[in-house]
């Protein structure tokens, strides 16, 4: 598997090389990793497309962060380590939350943005909260709840789920989760310019199509997907119609003029 270091760090990613003249970055979401990609890189023939697995998740070393704005850096700090100028970012649920930081901060580095399950604001409920932080104490067993998935997921995607969830410490999700539950850029969407594709599980809970309706209404020029049939995890569960969708909008950026 390939590595990287990171000012000291040893980072995983999974990566597929294309022809494209951009690279593609895919950021997880809380207590994720890169695996989550596997599906929807495999067929997004010709694009070079690189999954992370953030500190402390999956096959990284390191810790967790503990805000957005930590994880942004650690994105550029990861791209400066891999000699990556612009990119385009694709992030999930809390990657998303990432990418739209990155945008803000750093718009000279970001071709574009891929918003998936995601927000401006990402607020978590408390009891939610309250019970990632009984297990991440070590107070209650750690266990997994569906709350990501569609009540009509296949038996096998949430096992699927279950396995990848299984890889990342209590811990390092619940800080996550505090990281989402702190992160509100509602009233900078403006500011971002980039070429955008929004994109949202039509049954999705946590971050509901308003969510995506809101960030299509603040970010000019930018594109909105709804996926049938999914919800918070297209990913995993409808990787073809999200790959599907991802392809099309990133042939058109690729084929639309350069500005002058």
């Amino acid at each position: 598997m390939p590595e990287a270091s990171v000012k000291g760090t040893q980072i995983h990613f999974l990566e597929k090389k294309g022809t494209s003249s951009f690279l593609v970055l895919f950021i997880h979401g809380s207590g994720g990793n890169a695996f989550a990609w596997e599906k929807v890189m495999d067929g997004l023939d010709g694009f070079h497309v690189i999954a992370i697995d953030l500190p402390g998740h999956g096959q990284s070393k390191g810790e967790g962060k503990r805000t957005i704005p930590e994880y942004t850096e650690f994105i550029r700090d990861f791209c400066d380590a891999r000699g990556i100028g612009e990119v385009v970012l694709g992030g999930h649920s809390l990657g998303g939350g990432i990418v739209l930081d990155f945008a803000l901060r750093f718009p000279g580095r970001l071709k574009a943005a891929l918003l998936m399950g995601t927000g401006a604001r990402l607020k978590v409920v408390p009891a939610a909260l309250d019970l990632l932080k009984k297990m991440a104490e070590g107070e209650i067993p750690p266990k997994f709840e569906p709350w990501a998935f569609s009540e009509k997921a296949a038996p096998e995607v949430l096992a699927e789920g279950e396995r990848e969830w299984a890889k990342t410490s209590s811990k390092v999700r619940y800080y996550d989760m505090m990281a989402c539950d702190h992160f509100d850029v509602m009233g900078e969407l403006g500011k971002i310019k980039c070429p955008s594709l929004i994109v949202c599980g039509r049954e999705d809970r946590l971050t509901p199509v308003k969510y995506s309706e809101f960030l299509r209404s603040k970010i000019a020029g930018s594109r909105m997907e709804i996926i049938e049939g999914a919800a918070h995890m297209p990913m995993l569960e409808t990787p073809g119609a999200l790959r599907s969708v991802l392809a099309n909008f990133l042939k058109a950026f690729s084929e639309a003029p350069t500005p002058e």
